[in-house]
């Protein structure tokens, strides 16, 4: 049985398991993430970075932990970070992987409730409670990919793009992602229930500290139309 540094018994094995960062000029915030993940008991090597273009300092922030860092010359959208981070993965043959957003709005301790469910689900994905605190802009994309996705999989979806997430690669047996901005979330979601991968939810804190959103309405809410009308073939 394996336990962490606060002694609370994990559901699954550390030294399998992995975490998935996309980050974008994060120099603020990343160094923070990874000091609460290593504290928490990941290994270094299987916390992996992809500073996705970053024009500020966010990867020689992460070089001083000494984690896993893979660096896009140039902004390639954060599914494309996501899809680069499961492939190392893969490749170091972890069983799964935690993924987190870089700006800290997500609490590593609440790792825990994940792991509570994590033999019985493939796919998990963090509640946010805190909705109405949710910046505007992300609330009303999330209210509408949420509805939409739930509608296309005939199941009820309630956060669908929260990047809070325990995943079994596994899945990435059949789950190809296609998709390279933040629909990829969803495309992920949608794919996963398809090939009857089991999906669970689970309530979390969100803290926001008016840091920048980097959606863009128009271009990401096109980017996900398209995206729906392909699934609708799938």
């Amino acid at each position: 049985m394996t336990f962490n540094d606060c002694g609370i018994e994990l559901g699954v094995d550390l030294e399998k398991t992995g975490v998935v960062i996309p980050a974008l000029n994060a120099e603020k915030t990343i160094g923070a993430v990874l000091d609460a993940l290593l504290k928490y008991g990941f290994k270094k090597e299987n916390i992996i970075v992809i500073d996705d273009g970053s024009t500020d300092q966010t990867s020689e922030v992460v070089a001083g932990f000494g984690v896993a860092l893979l660096k896009n010359e140039k902004n390639l959208g954060k599914g494309a970070a996501l899809k680069r981070g499961f492939e190392k993965a893969r490749l170091m043959r972890l069983q799964g992987v935690f993924t987190l957003d870089a700006d800290g709005q997500h609490r590593v301790e609440e790792i825990n409730n994940f792991l509570e469910l994590c033999n019985g689900y493939d796919l998990i994905i963090g509640m946010r409670r805190d909705v109405l605190k949710m910046p505007s802009l992300r609330r009303l994309v999330n209210r509408i990919t949420s509805l939409v996705i739930s509608v296309l999989s005939q199941k009820s979806i309630p956060d669908v793009q929260c990047g809070f997430r325990y995943i079994n690669l596994r899945i990435f047996e059949k789950v190809f992602l296609k998709t390279n901005n933040y629909q990829t979330e969803s495309e992920m979601v949608f794919k996963a229930i398809k090939n009857d991968y089991h999906i669970g939810f689970i309530p979390i804190t969100t803290v926001y500290n008016n840091e920048s959103s980097y959606i863009h309405p128009v271009i990401d809410t096109i980017r996900f139309i398209k995206m729906a009308v392909g699934l609708l073939w799938h």
